[in-house]
């Protein structure tokens, strides 16, 4: 062991041989909404994994009729909330709606009437990092999946601990 006038000190070149969790662990989530052309409900859904891409948790959500851009908000407010409530501090969130992107990165959602974006900025401002950007909407697939998921579930919010059998082969692909 070298010494210094300290005393005996520490190797670091043996002590960094063994592996240990990075500090910065990030969780991402994927959210969308969808609105189907025969039916006037909406619903949302959202993917959180882990950084080797494992499955956390799912959620998906029946809602009334709204505009695309609200049903994407919503999909947005339960995912951040989620990830709060799970303790989730280091966010890297996915959508594939450029235009939310945008209200986001450019801090719209502050001075927006819609309170869903109100909560959102609530959300954007605790104790927490997250990184917004956009996707390709081939890059969502499970996501879209897991927001039509509902269509068979009247109740409110359900989150899936382990994938529905709808997604899985997706998922496996």
């Amino acid at each position: 062991m070298p010494t210094d006038s300290r005393g005996p000190q520490p190797n670091t070149s043996i002590l960094m041989k063994y592996w240990s969790p990075s500090e910065l662990i990030w969780i991402k989530v994927n959210t969308d909404g969808t609105m189907p052309f025969n039916d006037d409900n909406a619903s949302i859904g959202g993917v959180f994994r882990d950084t080797d891409g494992k499955w956390l948790c799912g959620y998906s959500m029946r809602m009334g009729k709204e505009t695309v851009f609200h049903i994407e908000v919503r999909a947005t407010l339960e995912g951040l909330r989620i990830a709060w409530e799970k303790g989730y501090r280091q966010l890297k969130v996915e959508y594939d709606n450029a235009f939310l992107v945008e209200t986001f990165v450019a801090g719209s959602a502050n001075s927006n009437n819609l309170v869903e974006l109100r909560l959102i900025n609530g959300f954007l401002k605790q104790d927490w990092k997250i990184r917004i950007r956009h996707i390709s909407r081939s890059q969502n697939m499970v996501v879209d999946r897991m927001a039509k998921c509902v269509y068979y579930n009247p109740l409110g919010l359900i989150l899936f601990e382990d994938p529905s059998i709808s997604i899985q082969d997706i998922l496996e692909s």
